[in-house]
């Protein structure tokens, strides 16, 4: 994927993450980190706590071979992160490591690493990786959607056609327009 793209999905993910903060501080941060049965994670927290860990662990830890800075995870690991405000601030610590790994000459950002996590060798660049992490955040935007339901938010719109249509607007389902 070339850099724009990456760029753009990753201008996306932090358009979606907007509007999902919004929903936790304005009707769920009493439940955030709440167990709740009927989905696939345990929690909201420990959903959103896989999601960016993952870019902290690829870009700043030994999994990407990268190592942009310094891992800063705020929980002990791998307990989820149950502090909202510490989510916030960590997330924005790594959307911080995320643009320095980006922001490096073509030659750097394509240059093809040999990845072992424990699957086999892979061949992966910078961008390789990058372009998996976004995609990687917005399939938890699914797992999201389930618990926000059973947490009693039936739905919002964070579709890819919203940012580029409607970027300014925050929409419900039960919006009339």
């Amino acid at each position: 994927m070339d850099r724009q793209a990456i760029n753009e999905l990753f201008d996306y993910t932090g358009w979606a993450w907007e509007r999902i903060a919004r929903l936790i501080d304005e009707q769920l941060a009493g439940v955030y980190a709440k167990p709740m049965d009927g989905s696939g994670w345990p929690s909201i927290a420990a959903c959103l706590s896989h999601a960016v860990s993952a870019y902290d662990g690829w870009l700043n830890g030994e999994w990407g071979q990268i190592r942009s800075g310094e891992m800063s995870y705020p929980a002990e690991w791998p307990k989820p992160v149950e502090d909202w405000p510490a989510m916030k601030a960590y997330r924005e610590r790594v959307r911080e490591s995320f643009h320095r790994v980006l922001n490096v000459p073509d030659d750097v950002l394509y240059r093809k690493l040999t990845i072992d996590d424990g699957f086999g060798p892979e061949q992966m660049s910078r961008a390789d990786i990058l372009a998996n992490l976004v995609i990687h955040e917005r399939g938890h935007h699914g797992d999201l959607n389930t618990l926000f339901h059973l947490h009693g938010v039936k739905s919002y719109y964070i579709d890819y056609r919203f940012f580029r249509t409607l970027p300014d607007r925050f929409l419900m389902d039960l919006d009339d327009n």
